[in-house]
């Protein structure tokens, strides 16, 4: 089992910025992690936002301690993350992680709510990873309409109490928060 698996949502009209996520999750230093991928074949123009949050709900035996969502348009920025990940989590077996995310020009979760309960449009889906028993217990929440990601992670924080909060910026979108539009909506 690893330590932590990279679950990405690929949207069909965002080839590039797959692959710049891949090689982003590819290059880390340290291999003890798994990326799935779960591709949306079926339509020219994506799930939408609605059916993509309940796309998490469907990916079944995760082989790793951890998840992180990380969608096709982020990217990992640190190379050594899963390294750090490792020793931010040695010897605690903490229910969440939460390390900071860089969404346009502002860094997520906002510094007035770092250490504190999540706050709606102050944290993003890839500011946090779950252990894979909390993934597995709240996902379905991943596909509320609305604030998908808000409302997984808001209900994780309510029913755990062992949290680590990672002051590291992690990862960072590659363009505007785009709704689940394509690489050509917000170039």
């Amino acid at each position: 089992m690893k330590t932590i698996a990279f679950i990405t949502r690929v949207h069909p009209q965002r080839s590039v910025m797959l692959k710049i996520c891949i090689n982003s999750i590819k290059s880390q230093t340290d291999d003890d992690y798994i990326h799935i991928i779960n591709r949306d074949d079926k339509t020219k123009n994506g799930y939408g936002v609605f059916n993509a949050n309940k796309s998490f709900a469907k990916i079944k035996n995760i082989n790793a301690r951890y998840v992180m969502a990380i969608d096709d348009d982020d990217m990992i920025v640190d190379r050594d993350f899963v390294k750090i990940f490792k020793e931010a989590i040695e010897n605690k077996n903490p229910e969440i992680v939460f390390f900071k995310n860089k969404i346009g020009g502002s860094i997520y979760p906002w510094e007035g709510s770092w250490k504190k309960p999540p706050v709606l449009a102050r944290i993003g889906g890839s500011c946090f990873a779950v252990r894979l028993d909390i993934w597995n217990k709240y996902i379905h929440l991943f596909g509320k309409p609305s604030c998908g990601d808000f409302n997984f992670i808001s209900a994780c924080y309510k029913n755990t109490e062992n949290h680590v909060w990672l002051d590291h910026i992690v990862a960072k979108t590659q363009k505007k928060a785009g709704y689940g539009l394509g690489e050509d909506k917000h170039a």
